[in-house]
């Protein structure tokens, strides 16, 4: 058996990356693995928030994305008479007041050259076989395609990032606690003669659910009709043809039917194993939280692990990810709900809630990521990082 001495990231996506990236920052150097022998070529995260944009900024990382993506300035509620009400992010009071539209395909690819750069190989068509805890550290069998050469290890910790499925978590016997929505969501990136104003994201209020709109800026996939391409998505079967201001103008790029479910593992520690990103916790699309949420528990991790202390991590990001995840599901069941009491809701929101100012500024800081403050842990350690500012804070340096 090999005895390594870098610990080993499971899952090559954006956490998983991430975290890579956030520990060789930091003097840290991993191994990363990912089963799939090429990266996803599916943009299922469209938007970076700015505490994303934020953390990713001691890597380089964030000046690229802002080149490369398409600031949203806020979201625009309609009912079926029309638009209702308007959140604009220029009300946060941080360095990077808006939401950035880029696809999670290209902000994989900004983290893999990122890492290239940090002389990082992601060791991908490597599966993970079995693994256990042991005393002095986690014990593990390798399998790499396309011989299927097996290797046996130890290393001192894993950290799981490899998804909804995971298999660290089902080795390990932690589990998943969530429930699910009884009928799928669609989505569709589709080619769409749209006169939306493509700088915010828009919410269409429907008696039977919402259809959410928003761009999908520098996305790896062409439209060969050169127009640009929208996400649609919904709780609503053909959420393209319920709202007349979506004309598509050619077939979709891409759909999508997923189930929804919102829960958060038992643990998010087993030993000497951490658990990041959708291996850890789940939730709707809603709020777009999803990527954003996993990076953040890259960046705390990494924040651990410099400092010696990743004993520390399940009980620091639990707390955190149950609280964002709840907010999430019940921002998911008034959009989408079917019963009498989620229309009824829904249409209180949009007549009422929305002007209430403590209603709009939690609406915000959900949907930006700014709804906590982000724990710096153990500071007489770990050196400063990127400053964080919990929402509507003015601190110098802060925009308006």
């Amino acid at each position: 058996m090999k005895q390594g001495t870098r610990p080993l990231i499971v899952g090559a996506g954006p956490v998983g990356m991430g975290a890579a990236l956030f520990l060789a920052k930091r003097g840290i150097a991993t191994r990363i693995i990912n089963q799939s022998a090429s990266p996803s070529p599916h943009s299922r995260a469209l938007a970076v928030n700015p505490r994303t944009l934020e953390i990713l900024e001691p890597t380089g990382i964030t000046e690229a994305m802002l080149r490369l993506g398409l600031p949203i300035h806020g979201v625009r509620l309609w009912r079926e008479d029309g638009p209702c009400a308007e959140l604009r992010f220029e009300a946060l009071k941080h360095k990077y007041p808006f939401m950035l539209a880029l696809s999670q395909s290209t902000s994989e690819w900004l983290l893999a050259e990122a890492l290239a750069a940090q002389g990082q190989t992601i060791e991908r068509g490597t599966s993970l076989v079995t693994c256990r805890n042991g005393i002095d550290g986690v014990y593990l069998e390798l399998r790499r395609a396309p011989d299927n050469a097996r290797e046996a290890l130890r290393v001192p910790w894993v950290l799981a990032a490899d998804g909804a499925h995971s298999t660290v978590r089902r080795q390990v016997d932690v589990r998943f606690r969530g429930r699910g929505f009884p009928k799928p969501w669609h989505l569709v990136d589709v080619p769409l003669d749209a006169t939306l104003d493509s700088e915010l994201a828009h919410v269409f209020f429907l008696a039977e659910g919402f259809v959410f709109v928003i761009r999908v800026i520098n996305d790896i996939r062409k439209d060969s009709a050169g127009a640009p391409v929208w996400r649609v998505m919904s709780n609503l079967t053909d959420p393209v043809g319920r709202i007349k201001l979506l004309q598509p103008t050619g077939p979709p790029v891409w759909s999508s039917t997923f189930h929804v479910s919102h829960g958060v593992n038992d643990t998010l520690q087993a030993g000497c194993i951490c658990f990041a990103g959708d291996a850890a916790h789940l939730h709707s699309p809603a709020g777009a939280r999803g990527m954003n949420l996993g990076l953040e528990d890259a960046w705390v991790f990494s924040q651990l692990a410099q400092a010696d202390a990743v004993e520390g991590y399940g009980h620091l990001r639990k707390k955190v990810d149950q609280r964002v995840v709840a907010r999430i599901e019940r921002l998911s069941r008034v959009a989408g709900g079917e019963s009498a009491l989620m229309r009824v809701m829904r249409s209180v929101m949009t007549r009422w809630l929305v002007k209430v100012p403590m209603v709009r500024r939690q609406m915000l800081a959900t949907v930006t990521g700014l709804d906590h403050p982000l724990e710096q842990p153990r500071t007489d350690i770990v050196p400063p990082g990127p400053s964080i500012r919990t929402p509507f804070e003015n601190k110098a340096g802060s925009q308006a």
